[in-house]
This record gives C-alpha cells, sequence and structure tokens, in this order.
C-alpha cells in the first residue's frame, strides 16, 4: 500500500493548477501567511474528506469482493485510460470546439478575477483556495479506497491519510519553508517549475498516470 500511496501522492503534488496557485500566494501581500493559509485550508479539507470517507468505507471491509489486489486493479487500468485520453489530446480538442467569443469572455473573466485574487490581502480567500483544492478527486477516492482495501488497523489507515496529504501538498509546505530563508529565490524557483510544468504539461501527466498505473496493475495482480 505505501509504495502505491506515495506514488499517487507525489503525482498529486506535481498537479500544475497546485502549483500555480502557491505561486500565486507568493506574490500576493503577506506570502508566508497566504501560504500558511491556504496549506491550512488544503489540509483541513483533505483530511476531515479522509477521515468521513475511511470510517464510512469501514464497513464495506467485511465484503469478500472488497480487497486491496481488486481495488488496485481498478484504479490502475482507470489511471492508464486517463493516460490515454491526455495523451491524444481529446480534453484540449473539445475545449478547442468551443466559439471564439464564449472562450474570449471567458479568458477575460478569469484574468479579471486572477488580478483580483493576486492583488488582495485576505487570508479567508488564501484558506478557501486551499479548500477548494483538496476537494476530493477521482485521484483522492482511489486513494482513500486503497487504504480501506488493505485492511490496515485504523491508527494506521489515520497514519497513512497523513501522509498522503503531506507528500502531496509538498510543493507547498517546501515553498513556505524556503520562504523564510530566501524569499526572491524562492519566487524564481517556484515561477520556473511552474512554467516548466504548464509547458510540458500533457508529457509530464501522462508519464505520471502511466506509470502509478502500471505499478497499481502490477502489486494488484501479483497480490490475487
Amino acid at each position: 500500500m505505501w509504495i502505491t500511496l506515495l506514488a499517487m501522492a507525489v503525482a498529486v503534488s506535481l498537479e500544475p493548477f497546485r502549483i500555480g496557485m502557491t505561486v500565486l500566494m507568493v506574490n500576493r501581500p503577506r506570502p508566508l501567511l497566504q501560504l500558511t493559509a491556504f496549506l491550512a485550508g488544503g489540509f483541513t479539507m483533505g483530511i476531515a474528506v479522509g477521515m468521513v470517507v475511511l470510517f464510512v468505507l469501514r464497513p464495506a471491509m467485511g465484503s469478500g469482493h472488497f480487497t486491496l489486489p481488486r481495488v488496485q486493479i481498478v484504479v490502475g487500468a482507470v489511471l492508464l485510460l486517463n493516460a490515454v485520453v491526455v495523451a491524444s489530446g481529446l480534453l484540449e480538442k473539445m475545449r478547442g470546439r468551443s466559439p471564439a467569443g464564449r472562450v474570449e469572455r471567458y479568458s477575460g473573466a478569469v484574468a479579471t478575477r486572477t488580478r483580483r485574487l493576486l492583488d488582495g490581502r485576505s487570508l479567508w480567500t488564501a484558506g478557501a483556495v486551499g479548500l477548494g483544492i483538496a476537494l476530493p478527486s477521482v485521484d483522492y477516492l482511489a486513494v482513500l479506497a486503497l487504504i480501506v482495501a488493505s485492511g490496515a488497523a485504523a491508527a494506521t489507515q489515520i497514519g497513512a491519510l497523513v501522509v498522503f496529504n503531506v507528500v502531496a501538498f509538498a510543493l507547498v509546505e517546501i515553498p513556505l519553508i524556503a520562504y523564510l530563508v530566501a524569499p526572491g529565490r524562492t519566487r524564481s524557483a517556484l515561477a520556473v517549475v511552474h512554467d516548466w510544468l504548464r509547458t510540458r504539461r500533457r508529457r509530464a501527466v501522462t508519464v505520471l498516470l502511466t506509470v502509478v498505473g502500471f505499478v497499481l496493475l502490477g502489486a494488484g495482480v501479483a497480490g490475487l
């Protein structure tokens, strides 16, 4: 469970949007407080949702069909399917069919909201963004299913949940610590990482999904 959990946590931590929001928080007024509020919001949502799901799903452990190998195989297959979709550029093609006027208006609205967010000082906004970014996604629900299906003790499952969130927010935690030592270098390094991921997003996401998918499939088949 642990290797799979850590691999998926690393994949989540490299989401371009998550890193982009970290860059934005660093460039807002009072960046240390902004990053702290952002991280606190993300942790609150991630841990709260995880605890609820873990204890709601725990009764399902008695089912013979809900086993770790089977969950790993299903999740691995879904991740590989997502990798094919990302590699084919299907999502970008679907977005490209939107009417030009609608896209332009939407882009303008996003730019306006982004400027407001960047210029704002409210820590509540940073916390709310953290809450929103940690809303349960397919990846997170898959991780929770793996934790529940592992059959580990409740304390171990809670520990796995905490470890996953710590690793998933690593690129928020590390800049928060680094900013205390070198604020300017931290901003520059984050901008470089964000630009690199943005320009190579399709390839990076495809590789991550493929690797994690095959790891899960292999672990699941070996455990049958």
